[in-house]
């Protein structure tokens, strides 16, 4: 019997599911909608965005860097006074 086991379609595939985690979970951290962030909450959002930068400056795959690239500005979409 031959089990087909692609490890780096799967490593992508989970690399797609944390991006999406990611995503998910900064927008529900900081959805105040029109309340004013605080000091605190900008500089934490902050650190976030800018281990999702370091991951960016580090990525040499192509279409991951595509990924990481895609979910920052859809961050930047939708909170753009963090920016």
């Amino acid at each position: 019997m031959y089990l087909n086991f692609n490890i780096e379609r799967v490593q992508i595939e989970e690399f797609k599911d944390q991006l999406q985690w990611f995503e998910n979970e900064f927008d529900e951290i900081f959805q105040k909608g029109s309340i004013k962030l605080t000091e605190y909450e900008k500089n934490l959002a902050n650190a976030m965005l800018n281990k999702l930068s370091e991951s960016i400056n580090q990525c040499k795959d192509e279409k991951l860097l595509y990924d990481l690239v895609s979910t920052l500005n859809s961050i930047e979409k939708k909170h753009p006074e963090l920016f």
